[in-house]
C-alpha cells in the first residue's frame, strides 16, 4: 500500500522537477543590432553607428564582410566609412544566445569628383591645332560626377573578371585595350552591381548578360545602343562634359593642357612616359581635382565623331548639354596618351576610333576611359 502511495507521489513530483529544470535553463536571444545608415551608395564618407536594444549587450563587428564572433572588434564609438565596406555586426550578453547578424553594404564614391555645371567656350581657343577643333562655340553643361582618374585595371577586373591591358604589373595603371562596346558593358554591369539604374540599352535591354558576346567587328545592333540621360548609373562623358571637366570648368585661365601650360606637370606623353602607361594620380591634378586628362591613355567619350563638331552648331547661342550626332561611323576619343606628342594632349584636341577596335593609327594600349554619373 505504501509503495502505491510513493509511486503516486513520485508521479506528481517528477513533472514538477522537470518543469523547474526547464525554467532554470531557459535562455533569451539578444536583439539584432541596428546599423545606421543601413548601407547604400554615397558620394562622401559616412559616420556609421551600431546599436542594440538589449540592455548591457555588447556588439562585435567586422568591416570585410566576414561573419563576426565574440573575439572581433568591440563597437565603442561611431565608425567613419570612407571606402567600400561590408559591415557585419553581432551582439552578445552573458547567459543569453547571441543575436542574429546585421549586415550593411556601403559604396562610397571616393573616386568621383563633383563638377558644377556652367557655360564655357568649347574648341581651340588658343594656340595652333587642327581644323576639327573649330569653330569655337559656347556650350552649357549640367552638373555631374566624374572619375578623378581613368578607370584602373583593378576596377575593370572587379566588374569584368579579366584584364585586357598590355601594360600590367600594377593594378593602379589605367585599363587599356578596351573597345567602345566593352565599355558599355562595364558601365551597365558596374551600375547593376552597385544598385544603380543602368544607363545603356541594346535591343531594349539594359542587362548586358542579354547582349551577347562583346563584338570585335563592327556591329549595327551595338552601334544602335541608346543612353538614358536620366538614369543614375555609370556612363561615358559626352565630348562637351569631358572638355568642360578637362578645362576645370573655365576658360580663364585658358590652359593649353588640363590644369597647366606646362605639359610635364600634368601629363604622361611620348617625351616622358618611357613607352608605357603609369599608375593614375602621379601627375598634378586640375582645378576639379582630376588627373591624367592630358595624358597616360586617351579616353572614349559617348559622342559619334562629327567633323567641325555639329552641322547645326551656333557660334553665338550656347548649346545645352550636346550629345553629338545621332549616328556615325567612329566615336570621339579625348586627351593625350603615353605615346602621343604634346600637341595631342591639348584640352581641345579631338581624335576618333571605330567602336570595335579604337584608333587604327596607334596601339590600343593607349586607349582607356573614365566614367561619369548624374548629379543628385
Amino acid at each position: 500500500m505504501k509503495s502505491i502511495k510513493y509511486l503516486a507521489l513520485l508521479l506528481l513530483i517528477v513533472p514538477f522537477i522537470f518543469s523547474c529544470s526547464d525554467n532554470t535553463t531557459e535562455t533569451t536571444t539578444v536583439a539584432t543590432p541596428v546599423i545606421s545608415p543601413n548601407g547604400g551608395t554615397f558620394m562622401a564618407a559616412q559616420t556609421v553607428t551600431i546599436t542594440c536594444s538589449t540592455l548591457d549587450a555588447y556588439i562585435c563587428y567586422t568591416l570585410d564582410g566576414t561573419e563576426p564572433d565574440s573575439l572581433d572588434t568591440v563597437y565603442s564609438a561611431p565608425l567613419t566609412v570612407s571606402s567600400n565596406k561590408t559591415i557585419k555586426a553581432k551582439a552578445y550578453k552573458a547567459g543569453w544566445n547571441h543575436s542574429l547578424t546585421a549586415t550593411a553594404d556601403f559604396v562610397i564614391y571616393d573616386q568621383m569628383e563633383f563638377v558644377q555645371g556652367g557655360t564655357f567656350t568649347m574648341g581651340r581657343t588658343i594656340g595652333t591645332g587642327f581644323a576639327d577643333e573649330l569653330p569655337t562655340h559656347p556650350v552649357t553643361v549640367g552638373s555631374f560626377y566624374i572619375g578623378k582618374h581613368e578607370v584602373k585595371q583593378s576596377e575593370w577586373y572587379a566588374i569584368m573578371g579579366n584584364n585586357p591591358s598590355t601594360f600590367t604589373g600594377n593594378n593602379d595603371r589605367p585599363v587599356e585595350e578596351v573597345n567602345f562596346y566593352s565599355v558599355l558593358v562595364y558601365c551597365n554591369k558596374r551600375s547593376i552591381a552597385e544598385g544603380l539604374s543602368p544607363v545603356y540599352s541594346i535591343s531594349g535591354s539594359t542587362n548586358p548578360n542579354t547582349w551577347g558576346t562583346i563584338p570585335t567587328t563592327n556591329n549595327a545592333t551595338w552601334n544602335a545602343a541608346t543612353c538614358n540621360w536620366t538614369a543614375n548609373g555609370y556612363r561615358l562623358p559626352t565630348e562637351a562634359e569631358w572638355e568642360y571637366a578637362a578645362r576645370g570648368g573655365t576658360n580663364n585661365p585658358d590652359f593649353l593642357y588640363s590644369g597647366s601650360d606646362t605639359i610635364g606637370l600634368v601629363a604622361w606623353y611620348d617625351a616622358n612616359a618611357s613607352n608605357t602607361t603609369h599608375p593614375v594620380e602621379q601627375k598634378s591634378d586640375n582645378a576639379f581635382g582630376l588627373f591624367d586628362m592630358s595624358g597616360n591613355v586617351q579616353e572614349w567619350v559617348w559622342d559619334w565623331y562629327g567633323e567641325n563638331y555639329y552641322s547645326t552648331l551656333s557660334t553665338t547661342t550656347a548649346t545645352n548639354n550636346p550629345t553629338g550626332p545621332a549616328t556615325g561611323t567612329v566615336h570621339v576619343m579625348r586627351g593625350g596618351s603615353w605615346n602621343r606628342p604634346a600637341a595631342d594632349c591639348r584640352v581641345a584636341f579631338r581624335n576618333w576610333g571605330s567602336p570595335e577596335k579604337g584608333d587604327t593609327k596607334v596601339a590600343n594600349s593607349a586607349l582607356g576611359f573614365r566614367v561619369v554619373r548624374l548629379a543628385d
